[in-house]
Order: C-alpha cells, then sequence, then structure tokens
C-alpha cells in the first residue's frame, strides 16, 4: 500500500498537470479505503511537499518576486488556518463523513471543471496587484486550500493568470508559496487542535517523499522540454479526475 500511495503521489506530480494536488485527492476520495477527511489530509500533506518541493527546485524561497513574499506567505498561511478552522467546526457539529463528502462534492465539482478548461493568457497586461490586494487574494486561495485541501493553486493562477503565460504545467512561484503557506497553516491548526487522522507514519512518509520527487523530476522535465509523453499523461489524468468526480459525486449524492 506505502508503494502504491508513493506511485500515485509521484504520477499526479510529474506530469505538470495544473492541480495535481486536486487529483490525488478525488482520487482518494473515489476510492472505498479513504474517509473524506482522510483524502483530504493526505493531499494536504501532498500539496505542501510538492509545492515545497517546485520551490527548491526553483531556488527556494527566492525564486517568487520579492514584492510577493510578505504578503503571499501572511495571507496564504492565515487563509489556510481559517478554512481548516471552518472545516473542523463543520466536522465537529456533523461528525458523518457522508455529510462533509456532500459538502464539499459540488465545489470539488467546480474546482475539476477549472482545471479542465485550457488555459488562455490574458487579453491586456496584468499590472502587479497592490499588497493588499495580493494578500486577501492569497487568503481566499488558501482559505479554499485548507478547506478542501487542495485547490488554491488553481484559483490563485485563474484569479490573477501571469502577463506572460508560460505553461499550464508551470505554476507561478507565488501560487506555489500560497500552496505552502496555505497547507502549513492548516495542518498546524489540526496538529494543534488535536483534530489529526491517525494514519500510518509510513504512509504519510511515502505521500510526502512520492509528491517531493514528483514535483523535482516536473521541474527537470520542463527545463529539458518534455513533449509527448508528459502531454499523453496529462490528458490520461484529466480523464481519470473526471471518473474520479462522477465516483465522489456518486458516493455522495447516490444514496
Amino acid at each position: 500500500m506505502e508503494f502504491a500511495m508513493a506511485l500515485s503521489a509521484f504520477l499526479c506530480f510529474w506530469p505538470g498537470f495544473p492541480a495535481p494536488a486536486l487529483v490525488l485527492r478525488c482520487g482518494l476520495n473515489a476510492s472505498l479505503r479513504f474517509s473524506p477527511r482522510a483524502a483530504l489530509a493526505l493531499s494536504a500533506l501532498a500539496s505542501f511537499c510538492g509545492a515545497a518541493g517546485a520551490l527548491l527546485y526553483r531556488g527556494g524561497l527566492w525564486a517568487a518576486p520579492q514584492a510577493a513574499r510578505g504578503p503571499a506567505l501572511i495571507g496564504s498561511f492565515l487563509g489556510g488556518t481559517l478554512g481548516r478552522a471552518w472545516l473542523l467546526m463543520f466536522v465537529a457539529r456533523f461528525s458523518g463523513s457522508l455529510m462533509l463528502a456532500r459538502l464539499q462534492a459540488l465545489p470539488l465539482l467546480l474546482l475539476v471543471a477549472l482545471a479542465l478548461l485550457p488555459a488562455r493568457a490574458p487579453a491586456r497586461r496584468i499590472q502587479d496587484p497592490s499588497a493588499v490586494r495580493l494578500g486577501a487574494l492569497c487568503l481566499f486561495c488558501a482559505a479554499a486550500d485548507g478547506f478542501f485541501g487542495a485547490g488554491g493553486p488553481l484559483l490563485f493562477a485563474r484569479l490573477l493568470p501571469p502577463p506572460i503565460l508560460r505553461s499550464r504545467s508551470a505554476p507561478s512561484s507565488t501560487a506555489l508559496l500560497v500552496a505552502m503557506g496555505g497547507q502549513a497553516g492548516a495542518i498546524a491548526l489540526t496538529l494543534c487542535a488535536g483534530a489529526a487522522q491517525v494514519l500510518p507514519p509510513l504512509m504519510l512518509l511515502s505521500v510526502a517523499l512520492g509528491s517531493l520527487l514528483g514535483s523535482l523530476a516536473a521541474g527537470a522535465g520542463q527545463n529539458a522540454g518534455r513533449g509527448t509523453l508528459s502531454k499523453g499523461m496529462r490528458t490520461a489524468l484529466g480523464v481519470y479526475l473526471c471518473f474520479a468526480m462522477l465516483a465522489l459525486l456518486e458516493q455522495a449524492f447516490g444514496g
């Protein structure tokens, strides 16, 4: 099981799909072996490690624009903490997995649709946002990340596209900061509140290592100009994401 988890996390992050943590989140949730909370916890860990690996490959926190580092990290950490706080309050009130699955199913469907839509370059040059606007945007996107376990970088990339869109498979360094800061806040609050899922340590290590290596391999592939294989894998992940989402909806509303 641990090897399968590591391989699954690696394959989600390696092809450079626009929302690898979302693919892992929906795939785990669609499996009957994982509850919605377990799938959320594992995808949150994968999102954090994947973003950290991608930033590490680019040179660390210094890869992001200097003016964006502070607002992105502060806003995303607060947003991830708030999003996870809302989730924990809901879980405390409605402890059943079915209620949580139903609450998150339709928003996850919207995130899946957003991930599958082709990215387009903006019609005009996007000016750099102010620190307040950037921090608020990071807070909003990271709150979604903390509540759903995935999707924050995808929202950030759609709400604030770069002036020159390089590639769907190359998220901006600021978007990676949103994922890392948001999931750091969410995981820290979960641990401090004593609400962490009891999962095998080897499974957690496998998911973390698989996502970290996958993001590093994705960065190396982008520099090497990887072509047909990665496109085919991204298409396969998109198809898999659709089927996983359908299975998730059937479990939530199928009776």
